[in-house]
């Protein structure tokens, strides 16, 4: 089934970065000051990485790391699931279903160009918030 909405006609395109090397107070506040959940970490003009809200707390206050010492790198999300702009939403669905994501970085001719969430999608096309709810409740 197929929308004919492009990936490219829901993503954000204002794109939230920080370095490998960003610390995660700084990290925080910069999702913090831009309403976001995650946060896309670039090295040399290249995604390398996201971190999360989740993995914040997962992988640096739940095991209990130095905040003040730990970087991006240290917890970020590598080899994420990507997806290009022309791609239809309901593709963008199954695969955020499919993979068990909340957000696909978009990425065209090698270079990150956005990034499509759940949120986007709704914002959209509030319809598809039945497919967006079997998503979360498939658990």
């Amino acid at each position: 089934m197929k929308s004919g909405i492009k990936v490219s006609g829901a993503m954000t395109k204002k794109l939230i970065t920080v370095s490998p090397d960003s610390l995660l107070p700084f990290c925080a506040r910069k999702m913090l000051s831009n309403n976001v959940g995650c946060i896309l970490v670039e090295e040399n003009k290249k995604l390398v990485g996201i971190v999360t809200e989740k993995d914040i707390v997962e992988q640096a206050v739940g095991k209990e790391l130095d905040i003040k010492k730990t970087k991006a790198k240290d917890i970020m999300t590598t080899g994420m699931i990507t997806i290009h702009p022309n791609t239809d939403i309901m593709e963008a669905i199954a695969i955020m279903k499919r993979e068990d994501v909340r957000r696909l970085p978009v990425i065209e001719n090698n270079k990150i160009i956005g990034i499509l969430t759940q949120k986007d999608i709704l914002k959209i096309n509030p319809s598809l918030f039945k497919e967006i709810l079997k998503m979360i409740l498939k658990k």
